[in-house]
């Protein structure tokens, strides 16, 4: 998983944001003559949030030197909104798309505290308090109960962004240094008490204070945010002096209480009126924690909140099963705690409510729900802290032998030196995550002595690796790792070099696979760049970076490589995990050894091939092969000596493995695989071959790789296509294995080292001459070993039927490569008869019983060079084997789309296409106008893709070949116009190789779907822009124009709107240009009507473009005009709807009719479209009928001077219900006939 990067957005293009929020602010409150504005757009106020705002999420800090000026002008905006209040009680039509500009400001504001915080924002709202009896009004105002009139009240109503920022303007309103008395309006004795339930006014309350609390109450037991404005509310007007000596405080604490218990006839509450009342108390305690305010309620709200998870009556159970109702309750108990641990001397009562809160903290570390944990953990290190020493360290110690229960530590059998194993399979992930928090709470406190840190620093390595699966296979371990993070680098933080360096790394077991001379703040740093470099989870990455930076920052010259480590190992470095993986960690390995050797032993784990994900597993393994390399390099001992090592103990962890461990055998099997690639980087040519591939376990190998292909195919895995992809992986690795056990034969074949590749480059296609020489290599052994690698062959043969069966992309490419290696090594008898058996297999009839995988297209294709070389030697049984023809018969017989998908992808990129142009041109041809279509839709359009990077490969290659250009430009053209994206995308990057470089580069840059690149195309039709040696003069340019024409009216009619825009536009611009483009438009066109009269794909898109033409007035038919025949147009449209059930063909010929009718020349075409119009009238179709009416009414029909009452003839008319003898009588009477 990859983490975000927004912060690396954030910085690049900040002031851009900065700026564009500057100059939007003014123009969005108020108007150009400076007065405010009553309403604004709703879409204006959503981009100034989601485009602007909202991006500084990831570095909010980049706001606070702009927050002075931007914050007040939106506050006194508000304001002065208030004080005119001239909402409108009646609304436009379009008031769905405004807000009224209170309602947008606090959105506003609201997305500043979202992104900085509240606390920061509120001090920049006015406090001046001749403004609180307005909020307060305000907010009272839209209490008040609406007329049931639903526009009204939707325009008018306030949302909840509005009810949060006013409750907490107020809130900071309340800081007022003056009795509110002093500020109430009328005396204390002129109103009456609102009436509370639970709440008991006391005396001589002032006015202000009546209005607040019903107020808050209300909105505490709201489920939104508005609760969090409402308890700050009613917190900071209980604390206020004044009113604790009215006794509105110790009234409001009754009242939190009495919510919390049952009482009989009360209707059911929801979690959120006690999450409100909770949180109101966790807020006055917390208030009142260096005071003794509370002191008096202490014990009675301890034991009330104490009481809820022992009881089971119907409030207690509405709040234990709320999360944050639980949070709040472990809040409230913290700041009681808080509060007693103040006192000097504590009396029995309060020791045994520190005791009790321990224990019921230590019992929620464990709480099912993440946000109790973290409430829990934060708690009981506060409380820690607070404690005497003694106490203190029987809290820690509580927390780390919780954290060793049920840790198990397996010893390894086959190698007793070899440091234990950790089991984790009994512990509780939930449970481990909470006490890694309290254990991080704590270091960050420094409340842990420094002789306690050897078990601390234990449990917080065991956390930086600790994973576990969950029922689904998910992982369920990150917030442990996380937590863990934490932990380190608050240690770093707190505890000073010499302390940390007191602890002994042998007294910690994890740190035993490190080396012995190695410091703990060496081992931990190790631990760190592993975790950022391979774990799956992107913040845990960037977590160890943090931690790593904040260790070797704090202990200067006490870590290997320290700056160097950090630079590596960057923060944004890790984000992306491929990234990590293959660079971060090949770099760190560069520096050091230490952190090599623990990064290879990773990669062997659950953080690298034992990863849930393929594709992580993939990049795993390829980074295990980088890593031995580089160790290899810097290894004391002999390389060759060092590999061996690293392939037996890949060997015995395959041979450990469990039928169930698919994942960790894929990827397993991919490092062998990766291991034995790199093994020919070591050979040394001046030794002798033979000694240095007795330093290699070769029998091993073989013997390994054989009993592994041996035991997939004979047991029945799940995931077969992942050992599919990894063991024919492996077979192609071990080529260099097999021609070292040849060694002995160095004399005789002396040039039998430049065989010694990885595998994977002697069946590549790029070089051209190593196959060949295997082949012949081969030829020669088997003459001095007839049976040489018959056993590994014959199961290779065996289990390839059932690899090249498989279709997955990710299988393909390696099962037909390991076929290639197979016809290498094979005897030459049974190469023909492989390669007879797959011809047969491609070309034989394909029904749901014999249906074969894609795998075979493939092989074929790779095998064209090994074929032709055994054709040039004239070798026997090959005379009737072509690829070509077998892949066309399979074509022509086979009309399933994903078999022409396949067979174009078969001869993609490959050698055969290239030598064998001719024979598949009109395949590729047929591949480009594959327009098939079903219930799916354009499936045709696979095809279309791959031809068009078939096409690619050739023109990439035949560079002189002027019949290919000829051929395949028009269809190119016709597909970079079309208007699905990712063909017109591919068809681009195809026709930017057949251009000049200077052309080239500029069209590549150009958005498939902007004008600019349509208006290049139309200019694209000369061969004068294509490269000097591939330009052709017999390709005409009318081809090229109607090719283009009829992708691109697919474009202009039915694509997307963008799409349609650009496209119209285009074509109008090339038009307007010259009357030459003109008429080569309309030639084409007209062409393209009669080309494809009976294809409605094109037809009808063509028609609605050539009314689109008349209708913009580019296509005018005057006396002079040559640019089209009007008669041949006419004739064309009335054969295209003759007799034609399609509805969108018929309004595309009415329009076209009504742009010929509507000509002031060419009299006889126009009475021919009329007539065509008044025939169309009488068509069945009630939807035809009006479209027709629709075009006569912008026709000019005053053919005899009456042409205003010919025109209100089609007035009055229900067009969809007039029956056939009232439509004559009408179409006679407007001469229409």
């Amino acid at each position: 998983m990859d983490a975000s990067e927004s912060d690396i957005f954030i910085q690049k293009y900040a002031s851009d944001f900065i700026a564009d929020f500057d100059r939007s602010l003014d123009p969005f409150l108020r108007k150009p003559n400076g007065r405010l504005r009553q309403r604004v757009r709703f879409r204006e106020t959503a981009r100034l949030i989601s485009k602007v705002l909202e991006h500084f999420q990831e570095l909010p800090q980049l706001l606070d030197p702009h927050l002075p000026k931007w914050l007040p002008v939106l506050a006194d905006a508000y304001l002065e909104s208030l004080q005119e209040r001239r909402k409108s009680k009646t609304l436009s039509t379009r008031s769905q798309l405004l807000l009224p500009l209170t309602g947008a400001i606090c959105r506003i504001i609201y997305t500043f505290c979202k992104v900085r915080g509240e606390k920061v924002i509120v001090r920049f709202l006015n406090v001046e308090t001749k403004y609180l009896e307005l909020l307060l009004q305000a907010i009272e105002d839209s209490e008040e109960e609406i007329e049931p009139n639903a526009t009204t009240e939707s325009a008018n109503a306030w949302t909840w962004h509005e009810r949060y920022v006013v409750l907490t303007w107020l809130s900071q309103l309340f800081f007022a240094p003056f009795d509110l008395a002093t500020i109430s309006s009328g005396d204390t004795d002129e109103f009456d008490q609102p009436a509370l339930i639970g709440f008991q006014w006391p005396k001589q309350v002032p006015r202000i204070t009546l209005r607040v609390i019903p107020l808050a109450t209300r909105y505490l037991a709201s489920a939104g945010k508005e609760r969090d404005g409402a308890k700050a509310l009613l917190v900071r007007l209980a604390m206020r002096k004044d009113m604790q000596e009215l006794g509105v405080l110790s009234a409001l604490v009754q009242w939190a209480l009495s919510t919390l218990t049952s009482v009989q006839g009360r209707e059911a509450m929801s979690p959120y009126y006690f999450i409100g009342s909770l949180s109101f108390l966790a807020g006055v305690l917390r208030a009142a924690e260096n005071t003794s305010t509370m002191d008096q309620h202490l014990s009675s709200i301890f034991y009330a909140v104490q009481a809820i998870p022992a009881e089971d009556d119907e409030v207690c159970t509405v709040i234990n099963g709320s999360a944050l109702a639980r949070k709040m309750m472990i809040k409230v108990t913290r700041s009681i705690i808080s509060i007693v641990l103040r006192k000097s001397r504590q009396s029995m009562s309060d020791t045994e409510m520190i005791e009790t809160t321990i224990g019921y903290l230590l019992e929620r570390l464990a709480d099912n729900d993440t946000p109790v944990r973290l409430a829990a953990s934060k708690a009981l290190s506060i409380i820690t802290l607070k404690l005497d020493p003694d106490m203190a360290s029987q809290v820690i110690e509580a927390v780390i032998e919780s954290l060793n229960r049920n840790v198990l530590w397996i010893k390894n059998k086959s190698d007793p030196k070899a440091p234990p194993t950790r089991d984790l399979a009994a512990v509780d992930p939930l449970e481990w995550h909470g006490l890694m928090l309290t254990l991080s709470h704590l270091l960050y406190r420094r409340s842990p002595p420094p002789e306690d840190l050897s078990n601390i620093i234990h449990a917080l390595l065991i956390g930086l690796s600790f994973e576990k699966r969950g029922v689904s296979g998910g992982s369920i371990g990150t917030n442990v790792r996380d937590a863990s993070c934490f932990g380190i680098w608050a240690l770093a933080r707190r505890y000073t070099t010499k302390e940390l360096l007191r602890v002994e790394p042998q007294s910690i077991l994890v740190a035993k696979g490190h080396d012995p001379a190695a410091s703990i703040l060496q081992v931990i740093a190790t631990e760190l760049v592993v975790t950022g470099s391979l774990d799956p989870a992107g913040n845990i990455r960037r977590g160890a970076s943090a931690a790593l930076q904040e260790l070797i920052g704090r202990h200067p010259d006490t870590i290997e490589q320290g700056i160097s480590v950090v630079q590596v190992v960057d923060y944004h470095s890790v984000a992306l995990r491929a990234r990590a993986i293959d660079e971060v960690a090949l770099q760190a390995t560069r520096l050091s050894p230490h952190y090599g050797n623990a990064l290879l032993e990773a990669t062997l784990g659950w953080r690298g091939i034992g990863d849930m994900d393929a594709g992580s597993r993939r990049v795993a393994a390829a980074s295990f092969g980088t890593l031995t390399v580089e160790l290899t390099r810097t290894c004391s001992s002999n390389p060759l000596d060092y590999l061996s090592r690293q392939v037996e103990s890949v060997l015995a962890r395959i041979q450990s493995l469990q039928v169930r461990q698919v994942e960790e055998r894929h990827g397993l099997l991919l490092s062998l695989g990766a291991v034995l690639d790199v093994i020919p980087r070591f050979i040394n040519g001046d030794r002798p071959l033979s000694e240095q591939a007795g330093q290699l376990p070769i029998p091993q190998v073989i013997n390994g790789v054989k009993t592994i292909l041996r035991e997939t195919k004979d047991t029945k895995f799940r995931k077969v296509e992942l050992l599919t992809e990894a063991n024919s992986t492996l077979v192609i690795s071990i080529l260099p294995i097999l021609i070292l056990s040849l060694s002995d034969y160095e004399k005789q074949f002396p040039d039998i080292k430049e065989l010694i590749r990885p595998g994977g480059t002697v069946v590549d296609e790029s070089d051209s001459g190593i196959s060949p020489r295997l082949l012949q290599f081969t030829d020669a052994m088997r003459e001095q070993q007839p049976d040489l690698f018959d056993d590994l062959l014959k199961i290779m043969e065996i289990c390839l039927g059932d690899w090249l069966d498989r279709s997955e992309t990710e299988v393909i490419k390696s099962s037909s490569e390991a076929s290639l290696l197979l016809l290498l090594l094979s005897k030459p008898s049974t190469r023909a008869e492989i390669m007879r058996e797959w011809c047969d297999k491609v070309r034989q009839s394909i029904t749901p019983q014999k249906k074969h995988g894609d795998g075979y297209f493939h092989a074929l294709t790779r095998s064209h060079r090994i074929l032709a070389h055994l054709k040039s030697n004239a070798s026997a049984g090959f005379e009737q084997i072509s690829i070509p023809k077998t892949l066309a018969a399979r074509w022509a017989k086979d009309r399933q789309i994903e078999t022409h998908v396949a067979i174009m992808q078969s001869i993609t990129g490959r050698t055969i296409l290239r030598d064998e142009s001719t024979e598949f041109i009109d395949l590729i041809i047929e591949g480009l106008e594959n327009y098939t279509t079903n219930a799916r839709g354009d499936i045709g359009s696979h095809v279309r893709l791959e031809a068009i990077k078939a096409t690619k490969t050739l023109w990439q290659t035949k560079e002189d070949n002027q019949e290919l250009i000829t051929q395949l430009l028009p269809h190119i053209l016709r597909l970079a116009a079309e208007k699905l994206d990712r063909v017109r995308a591919e068809a681009q990057s195809t026709l930017a190789v057949i251009l000049t470089e200077s052309e080239s580069a500029v069209f590549k840059e150009l958005s498939s779907s902007s004008k600019e690149y349509f208006t290049s195309l139309l200019t694209l039709r000369d061969s004068s822009h294509l490269i000097t040696s591939k330009a052709t003069s017999s390709l005409a340019s009318e081809i090229c124009t109607s090719s283009l024409l009829a992708g691109l009216v697919t474009s202009a009619d039915t694509g997307n709107e963008d799409l349609v825009i650009a496209t119209r536009a285009a074509l109008a611009s090339f038009c307007e240009t010259s009357d030459k483009n003109l008429g080569q438009v309309c030639d084409s066109l007209v062409q393209n009507l009669k080309s494809y009269a009976g294809v409605d794909r094109v037809l009808v898109p063509t028609l609605e473009v050539v009314s689109f033409l008349f209708h913009v007035g580019i296509l005018n038919i005057t006396p002079d005009s040559q640019l089209i025949n009007p008669k041949q147009l006419c004739l064309l449209v009335q054969k295209a709807a003759y007799k034609t059930g399609n509805v969108r063909k018929l309004e595309a010929c009415i329009k076209v009719y009504g742009a010929l009718a509507a000509a002031t020349t060419a009299d006889v075409v126009r009475g021919e479209a009329r007539r065509r119009l008044g025939a169309l009238l009488l068509h069945p179709w009630p939807r035809v009928r009006s479209l027709v009416v629709d075009e006569l009414w912008n026709l000019d029909l005053d053919l005899s001077g009456q042409g205003q009452e010919k025109n209100l003839l089609l007035l009055g008319v229900d067009w969809g219900r007039a029956d056939k003898a009232q439509v004559k009588g009408i179409v006679a009477e407007l001469g229409l006939v």
